[in-house]
């Protein structure tokens, strides 16, 4: 019975390969979580920066010539994803 015993705690003891297993779960979570707060910030700094670069733009030409701009790009953008065709692969 005591060697019994002695084989299961020797057996379910916290090797350093097991504590291993159980951390990288857990770093890889983290690891996940911290890129997606990268991406975050990524994506707060270009809102900022185009929000910059509008009043930047708005100050030297005026409302009216930055939205003429901004009307003529729609435009544009819109011709181009209207003429894009997606097919399935057969």
């Amino acid at each position: 019975m005591l060697r019994w015993l002695v084989n299961l705690i020797a057996y379910h003891a916290p090797t350093a390969e097991k504590q291993a297993e159980k951390a990288l779960k857990t770093l890889r979570m983290e690891l996940f979580q911290a890129e997606q707060r990268v991406m975050d910030a990524q994506m707060h700094a270009d809102y900022y920066r185009f929000r910059i670069t509008f009043c930047e733009k708005v100050l030297q030409k005026g409302i009216e010539q930055v939205s003429d701009e901004r009307r003529s790009h729609e435009e544009v953008v819109h011709e181009l994803r209207s003429g894009l065709k997606l097919t399935a692969l057969q």
